[in-house]
Order: structure tokens, then C-alpha cells, then sequence
């Protein structure tokens, strides 16, 4: 649980900022159309000789299976499968509706998306920040559509467990909507446990509190 903690702490900073992890890039090739697909500019990150992922510039507004993407940044897999894009008009994905300039990126796992929205939003009773565009503050759904993770402005009162805000304290629920995971803003009792103030706990289906 650690691990998933600390990925969703680093990947809060930008989507684009991802592709820092390649070994290497192609040159950019400029003005190219690729699976009918218009670019301004075009490159591929390797990982050795190998093509890992691929990421361009769109010249112009346009579907791609069948999403609308801006005029911007997108990636896809080595196998052309779209990963990033930012949304020309809001769309229903998996269950939610995202607004038009949002920054949407799948999971490749299990096709679930991770969005920076335009703006602060309200999802299933909880105000989620946005803003900042594709390095702006993330939040995550369930392939359900079902909100997963998210930060908060201010401290947030979820169940008996109040949960620190701000952008270094990621917020995590489960598809019920109750408590995952969270900095604790103060002392909880949970289970007949006493759990420090600035302890991030990670609660499972079962109830089990773990400190992460």
C-alpha cells in the first residue's frame, strides 16, 4: 500500500512530466501525419532500441477513438493506443461526465482515468481541486467512474476520521465511498486504536487500518 501511496504523491506534479522517466527520445519530426492522425511535431520514447511510448502535438482538434482531443499534448502506447489527451468538448467516460479542457490519462491496467479538471469541482459531495492544466493536481476514479482519489483544499471530515487538505495530503476512498486513505489533520480513534495526528493511514475493505 505504501507503493501506491508514494506514486500517487509523485504524479500529482504533471502528466506530461511522466515521460521523464524514458531513457531516450527520437528527434522530433515535424509536420507528419501518422495513422491519419495530423501532427505538428512527433517523437517516440525508447527504452534502449525499443519504442515504449509515443508522444505528439495535434495540429488541429479532432477524434481519436472516438475522444475529442484539443489542439495539444497527447501520448499514446507504442501500440497506438491513446494515454493523454486534453478533452475539445465535454464526454461521458466510464460512467462520468468530464468537462471540455479537461486532462485526461488511462490506466493501462484496467482503463480507469486519472484527470486534472480545468477547474475545482464537486464529486459525490467532496470539493476536489483542479486547475493548473497537464501539470496541475490530479484526481482519480474507478474504471466504474466511481471517485477514487482526490485533494481537498481544506481539512475534510470523512466518517469519524478527520483528513488533512492540501496538496500533499491525497485523500483515497473506496467504491462505497468510505475512508481508503489519509493524512490524519488529528488524533483518531479507529477500532479502539488511537492513531496519531500527521500519520497516513490506509484503511482496507475489511476495516483493517495500516500506517503507511
Amino acid at each position: 500500500m505504501k507503493k501506491t501511496y508514494s506514486y500517487w504523491l509523485l504524479i500529482f506534479g504533471g502528466l506530461l512530466l511522466q515521460t521523464a522517466c524514458f531513457n531516450g527520445y527520437t528527434s522530433w519530426e515535424k509536420d507528419v501525419t501518422v495513422n491519419q492522425i495530423d501532427f505538428e511535431k512527433l517523437r517516440y520514447a525508447l527504452d534502449g532500441k525499443d519504442t515504449i511510448a509515443i508522444i505528439g502535438y495535434l495540429k488541429t482538434p479532432g477524434l481519436i477513438e472516438d475522444y475529442p482531443c484539443a489542439a495539444d499534448w497527447v501520448h499514446f502506447t507504442k501500440d497506438w493506443k491513446l494515454e493523454l489527451l486534453r478533452l475539445n468538448k465535454s464526454m461521458v467516460i466510464n460512467n462520468f461526465e468530464y468537462s471540455k479542457d479537461c486532462w485526461i490519462r488511462f490506466k493501462a491496467k484496467d482503463h480507469s482515468v486519472i484527470c486534472v479538471f480545468p477547474d475545482d469541482i464537486i464529486i459525490q459531495g467532496y470539493e476536489c481541486r483542479g486547475g493548473g492544466g497537464a501539470s496541475g493536481i490530479q484526481t482519480g476514479f474507478y474504471e466504474n467512474g466511481r471517485l477514487k482519489y482526490f485533494y481537498s483544499h481544506e481539512d475534510l471530515q470523512i466518517g469519524e476520521v478527520l483528513c488533512n487538505g492540501g496538496v500533499f495530503s491525497i485523500i483515497g476512498l473506496h467504491q462505497d465511498g468510505s475512508l481508503m486513505e489519509c493524512t490524519l489533520a488529528r488524533d483518531a480513534t479507529i477500532n479502539g486504536k488511537i492513531y496519531e495526528s500527521g500519520e497516513h493511514i490506509y484503511i482496507d475493505t475489511d476495516g483493517i487500518v495500516k500506517v503507511l
